[in-house]
């Protein structure tokens, strides 16, 4: 919209001169976006905007679910998920194009003489820093706080790489480098912190569009299930930048000198400019305070969980006997454990002879030394299982599970004999080292 924007010399005045087209997409652009920048930080706020949050999922969910009936043919009942690529947000997207749509086609009818929508657009784009800057400040902390991508568990560790799905592949490649999970952090933080302040919220975005482009292809190729966050986050980015493109390839491209952009073409009093300094300074505590204060308690948490796992580690079975019968370790076995990971404190998980997996969840009495398996209802959840350790590195279990008489003999594998961990960096490689 900028490129229609002239400021009068020594003013701080802004006229401009919008065609039909740039009215009516601006109209679409503005309905559109504030939908959908509000739906993602209810999204990511939660409790904080449970006020607000609520009433407007109220409106729109069943709105959703007329359209997923009648447009897109779905069943009505569609789930309410609010991240994920679910039906029931692709049906809130529908609702919300048809909506922007019919919304600017009534505005240009009620608005048809207005010139153009200058200070409108100048507050949409404040909208939309902050929105951005929250969701880049949101991800960036989980990925320094180690969070959203944490290092590969133990029993991702003893999974068949075939057996992987696309997206855990994903998220174990990167939570395997810990260097790399907090620098792709950094670059979102950065982005988000840029995105703050006007001067810079053009760096900001074109630093987020870049990062998020990485991660919406990332997205798109492992099939990550969040592909409609990424891509309004994109398309957000993207308006932001637009009014600058025609400056960055005159700059860039051109390698020509540009005009400083106008950042803000209605200027407040002195007065209401302290007001609105206030204001920004509290808006930017409450976007980084809380979400810091929460990032890192997660991570405390989620580095005491190893403390306050009884026994923890990676159990390789050596010796399984069920009803008093000896089991060999035949991989054909779905029956014989193959090993045993506590990793959790109220888990344990059974990886059998055949790779698949149980999980249960447990209660471990450090007095009697017993093991309580809760299976929500099977056969298992009566089970109770006396944990011994003749050595430090050796555990014994024995007593009823799922009803059968069970005794296990096993050793602990060190999490540091996995190549994926224990190779490392290395500044010199005389060859290549490839597993």
């Amino acid at each position: 919209m900028s490129d229609v924007i002239s400021i009068n010399e020594g003013r701080n005045t802004v006229s401009s001169r919008w065609t039909p087209l740039q009215k009516l997409l601006f109209r679409f652009a503005l309905v559109y976006l504030a939908l959908t920048g509000s739906y993602w930080v209810f999204v990511f706020a939660d409790r904080m905007t449970a006020f607000v949050s609520k009433p407007f999922n109220a409106v729109w969910h069943p709105l959703a679910q007329w359209t997923a009936a009648h447009l897109l043919h779905w069943p009505a009942d569609v789930e309410p998920h609010f991240l994920y690529d679910t039906r029931y947000l692709y049906s809130l997207v529908a609702c919300w194009l048809i909506f922007a749509a019919v919304a600017a086609a009534v505005w240009s009818v009620l608005d048809r003489k207005r010139g153009d929508y200058v200070v409108l657009n100048h507050w949409l784009r404040v909208f939309l820093r902050y929105v951005l800057a929250y969701i880049l400040l949101h991800y960036g902390m989980d990925k320094v706080f180690l969070i959203q991508f944490p290092a590969p568990s133990l029993a991702r560790l003893t999974e068949p790489f075939g057996d992987y799905s696309p997206s855990s592949l994903m998220w174990a490649f990167i939570g395997a480098s810990t260097t790399y999970t907090i620098f792709g952090g950094l670059a979102e933080v950065l982005a988000g912190v840029l995105l703050l302040w006007r001067r810079t919220a053009t760096l900001g975005a074109l630093i987020g569009f870049a990062v998020m482009f990485n991660v919406t292809v990332m997205d798109f190729s492992y099939d990550v299930g969040v592909k409609l966050l990424c891509l309004h986050i994109l398309l957000m980015a993207t308006y932001l930048v637009l009014p600058d493109v025609h400056r960055l390839v005159q700059f860039f491209v051109l390698n020509r000198a540009t005009a400083a952009a106008q950042l803000d073409p209605a200027p407040l009093p002195r007065r209401q400019q302290r007001v609105a300094w206030g204001v920004k300074a509290v808006v930017i505590l409450l976007l980084i305070v809380p979400l810091t204060l929460r990032e890192w308690k997660s991570y405390r948490e989620m580095r005491a969980v190893v403390s306050r796992t009884p026994m923890y580690g990676l159990y390789e079975v050596d010796s399984f006997a069920l009803a008093g019968v000896e089991r060999p370790p035949l991989l054909t076995d779905t029956v014989r454990w193959r090993s045993v990971i506590l990793e959790r404190p109220e888990m344990i998980v059974l990886r059998h002879m055949d790779g698949s997996l149980s999980t249960y969840r447990m209660h471990y009495d450090a007095a009697q030394r017993t093991i309580t398996v809760d299976a929500k209802g099977e056969a298992a959840d009566k089970s109770l299982l006396t944990v011994t350790q003749p050595a430090a590195d050796i555990m014994e279990i024995t007593g009823t599970f799922a009803g059968v008489p069970v005794t296990a003999r096993m050793h602990r594998v060190d999490r540091s004999h996995f190549t994926l961990v224990n190779r490392g960096f290395h500044w010199v490689s005389e060859s290549s080292f490839v597993r």
